[in-house]
């Protein structure tokens, strides 16, 4: 009779399980909007299930400067439903713009308080569903940027953890993609594909034409006329391009030997990428540099600061695809909002070139912080010595001309 009693009691704690389980929803934070003015921050909210969710017991609560304190810092108690494929989008009592103020359809009684080093957590029943923003660290990592969870609607997952790669950094403020996916760079493909050379970049000066020491974002026609390094080309004076070597911006590729510098393992790789794939054979390939707009034209050695375009794929980005640079910034300036793919900034491109070097544990992603990724072929780590400048060595990845 015992045993009876206690498979039965099996059996319905099972079915209750199961039952806990099943009402708990795949209910996603789909964007977070750290507005340009915090009084139009807004989260939204996606329900990508084939089942009306109620969300009267839904609450959303954010945690600021890395507190870690129960139930968070300040907790937004939603109500009414979420029909299957749409959206819901909570928005601040001050919000000024007219289109987010169109879409909202939860107001909280204040601006919503949060500035891009907060985390926000989705609750249903009192359990985590959904994560964004590492818990108990202060970091900037979406500020004054609008950020839109990696992939198509119809596959969004909810996670209990947070992972940067799972959004991708837009523009602030881009309030058009409220309750809809017609944001055009959705997918790791997608971002794995390099930004192109939007045609306005070639309209523009080259040299702001109120200050001729700044940059204004134009990207001109230039001829390469050497390669000093991966991170340092040299072309010709001409349609605004003053002349000389060009410091590649974003980057900073390992060192070759030099007059006050000595090679660094992936050093003569890098330089050798730049030479003998990207500007190899220059007269055959459409080369334009680009300015940074706002930005001093020159660096502090006297070399030009820009952009390099190969056959209208960015040089920078191929070369971090590679893991052929240091890291890249996390941090967005003026002028990344201004260098932008499909009002996706260069540096979200490039961040997550970065990321699948890292994961593949390509050049200086390797060896020796990953045990099993590569080592420089032009490197000899016991004597921490170069071995040659010329290295034999096939990128990982197929240009976008060949």
């Amino acid at each position: 009779m015992k045993k009876v009693i206690t498979m039965f009691i099996i059996f319905v704690s099972l079915i209750t399980i199961q039952a806990c389980q099943s009402e708990t929803p795949n209910l996603v934070i789909s964007k977070v909007f750290d507005a340009i003015s915090t009084s139009n921050n807004a989260i939204e909210l996606y329900n990508p299930t084939n089942e009306t969710i109620s969300l009267n017991d839904v609450e959303i609560r954010i945690y600021n400067n890395g507190s870690t304190t129960e139930g968070g810092d300040h907790t937004i108690t939603l109500n009414g439903t979420l029909e299957p494929a749409n959206y819901y989008v909570i928005s601040g009592n001050n919000t000024t713009d007219s289109l987010l103020l169109e879409q909202t359809d939860f107001t909280f009684d204040s601006n919503l308080p949060f500035n891009g080093n907060d985390v926000i957590e989705l609750f249903y029943n009192n359990q985590k569903v959904d994560q964004f923003g590492l818990l108990g660290f202060d970091i900037n990592f979406s500020v004054d940027l609008t950020m839109i969870r990696l992939g198509h609607k119809e596959d969004y997952v909810a996670s209990l953890e947070y992972d940067q790669y799972n959004f991708i950094a837009y523009l602030p403020d881009t309030f058009i993609y409220l309750k809809n996916d017609d944001h055009e760079i959705k997918t790791l493909e997608q971002l794995y594909q390099g930004p192109q050379l939007e045609q306005r970049y070639l309209d523009t000066p080259y040299v702001d034409p109120d200050n001729n020491e700044l940059g204004y974002g134009g990207a001109v026609i230039v001829n390469n006329t050497g390669v000093a390094d991966g991170d340092t080309a040299y072309f010709q004076a001409m349609n605004g391009y003053p002349g000389g070597s060009m410091r590649y911006f974003y980057l900073n590729t390992p060192e070759v030997d030099g007059g006050n510098v000595s090679a660094e393992p992936w050093g003569y790789v890098a330089s050798t990428y730049n030479k003998e794939y990207l500007l190899n054979d220059p007269t055959s390939k459409t080369i334009r540099v680009q300015s940074i707009p706002g930005n001093s034209l020159q660096e502090g050695y006297g070399r030009n600061l820009g952009l390099v375009w190969v056959n209208g794929a960015l040089s920078q980005f191929w070369i971090v695809a590679e893991g052929l640079s240091e890291d890249v910034g996390t941090q967005y300036q003026i002028y990344d909002y201004l260098l932008t793919y499909k009002n996706v900034p260069y540096l979200t491109f490039l961040r997550f070139a970065q990321y699948r070097a890292e994961l593949n544990g390509w050049g200086t992603k390797g060896y020796p912080n990953n045990p099993d990724g590569e080592k420089s072929p032009d490197w000899n780590y016991d004597t921490r010595r170069n071995t040659t400048q010329n290295p034999v060595w096939t990128p990982h990845l197929q240009l976008p001309w060949i």
